[in-house]
């Protein structure tokens, strides 16, 4: 009998079976994109855009070209994020489903080798290194993306909103130096300098255990046709 994992391993094992569901999820959280992007998003781009720079601009506080404008950036703000953590989700289906078989692939060998007379019989070796690298590599992965989106989340409840409820010429334009509006200026103009590579960081992991995945998957497929070779080789001696 397989020894329990310890924490978090356990639990990421228990979750592997789960795979379609955590898809599903990852497709959902994908068609909202769409759907904010489709309904929100292009609307609130066609409302500011629908008269002259100068007239937006100078709009007053409370009008619709500045609550379109709000309503930009405040979705510009948490909607990539929401939109990477889906893909995150699917990509950790892909790593789990890829684990799934790997686990399976182990527990048809000790099957198999089970069969086999005890005299001539391979001892099974530990599961390699590399398959708790590639569980915490997905953990990472996921949890930088969840991350990225609260503080997008945080972001678009907060600074971003109060910037850019003002009137662009006649208050944030005229911003006087060490105004809080300035201050908020530097938050929205270079939260993406950071978040956007926060981002990155947590496809990287990803993808990177992917590929460890689908290396302990082809490492335990030659190991089981060497120990098949062996036992065929001593069998065909004797």
């Amino acid at each position: 009998m397989n020894k329990k994992s310890p924490f978090p391993f356990g639990m990421i094992e228990g979750m592997m079976p789960m795979y379609p569901r955590i898809a599903f999820m990852g497709w959902m959280f994908l068609l909202i994109s769409f759907l904010v992007g489709l309904l929100s998003l292009s609307p609130a781009w066609g409302t500011f855009l629908s008269d002259a720079k100068a007239v937006r601009e100078g709009a007053a506080v409370g009008s619709a070209f500045v609550q379109a404008n709000a309503s930009i950036h405040v979705t510009e703000a948490w909607l990539p994020q929401f939109k990477f953590f889906g893909l995150g989700l699917g990509l950790m289906a892909i790593t789990m489903a890829l684990g799934t078989i790997a686990m399976k692939l182990r527990a048809m060998g000790e099957v198999i080798t089970s069969h086999i007379p005890e005299g001539q019989r391979p001892a099974m070796p530990a599961p390699p290194k590399v398959v708790r690298v590639f569980q915490l590599s997905t953990l990472m992965g996921v949890m930088i993306l969840m991350i990225a989106l609260i503080i997008g989340i945080v972001l678009a409840t907060g600074v971003v909103p109060s910037y850019w409820r003002h009137s662009i010429m006649n208050e944030l334009n005229p911003a006087a130096s060490g105004s809080a509006l300035l201050a908020e200026l530097g938050v929205v103009s270079s939260f993406a300098t950071w978040l956007n590579p926060l981002r990155m960081l947590g496809m990287a992991f990803l993808f990177t255990s992917i590929i460890l995945a689908l290396k302990v998957i082809i490492g335990t497929l030659q190991l089981q046709a060497g120990l098949l070779s062996n036992f065929y080789q001593q069998a065909s001696g004797n």
